[in-house]
């Protein structure tokens, strides 16, 4: 037996347990072989080298299902297309890490730089969206809205909206101009470009928007729009169009009411009379 090494030699030597050799005995992946008169599992110096192959591979993140179909059949050109196939899939996890990188930089710039904001009436030049608006006629009802949820599935599935927590509601100029606020609609943001994604699908075009970014209770919403009103017609505009609401941080996010950051954009131009 001395030029055999015992299973609890091979797990010292190799900084693993005794536990993960019996699961790859058990797996067909690196078989001992047994002493018929001890009793003894034992490693010969063959299996002592297939398993560092075996290490080396799994270090690379290669599965134990590929590196036991490529221990069946080992030579040069499966090597090559297993070391290809995961440096194709490291690929594709190094760019979902940076997407991933992307929307949590994005995320901290939304919520630091609408900090800025507080409380100042700025107009910015915002870009083409393409979108849903959701019909609801009464946001109180919850069937109301859980049938406007699955009329509108497909949108859903193409744009960020939830799994983003970017939620986006909207209230139509007649309401505006009707000073009523609490009537809205949900607006999902879609990414996808393709062309007939759907004929539900409206572009709002790059346009001027007078903003005004709050924090607190939406209870609070009539007065910012008051006071985004009463600014635009001082300073000789006219709502153009239907105002979208940006809940940047919401009850989905923070128990704190006073932790509710929103934005409110309404399309302006200017008032030639």
């Amino acid at each position: 037996m001395k030029e055999k090494f015992l299973i609890g030699e091979l797990s010292k030597i190799f900084n693993i347990s005794s536990d993960t050799l019996r699961h790859y005995d058990r797996i067909g992946l690196l078989k001992p072989d047994y002493d018929q008169v001890n009793g003894y599992r034992y490693y010969s110096v063959e299996k002592f080298f297939a398993l560092s192959r075996i290490l080396f591979l799994k270090s690379l993140d290669i599965s134990l299902e590929d590196i036991k179909q490529y221990f069946n059949n080992q030579n040069t050109d499966h090597l090559l297309a297993l070391l290809k196939s995961e440096e194709a899939q490291i690929d594709h996890k190094i760019n979902r890490l940076i997407n991933l990188k992307g929307k949590i930089k994005s995320k901290i710039e939304l919520i630091e730089g609408a900090d800025k904001y507080i409380n100042q009436i700025r107009v910015e030049r915002l870009p083409e969206r393409w979108g849903v608006f959701m019909d609801i006629k009464d946001i109180e009802d919850a069937y109301e809205v859980k049938r406007s949820f699955k009329e509108h599935e497909a949108h859903l599935k193409i744009s960020s909206w939830l799994t983003e927590g970017q939620i986006y509601t909207s209230i139509t100029k007649e309401d505006i101009l009707g000073r009523r606020f609490h009537r809205f609609n949900y607006f999902i943001e879609i990414s996808s470009r393709e062309e007939n994604v759907s004929t539900q699908v409206k572009v709002l075009p790059e346009y001027e928007y007078a903003c005004l970014v709050f924090c607190g209770s939406y209870n609070k919403i009539e007065a910012y729009y008051s006071m985004l009103i009463q600014w635009i017609e001082e300073n000789n505009y006219e709502i153009a169009g239907d105002a979208i609401e940006k809940n940047i941080v919401d009850y989905g996010f923070s128990d704190s009411e006073e932790e509710y950051i929103s934005e409110i954009q309404i399309p302006i131009k200017l008032n030639r009379v």
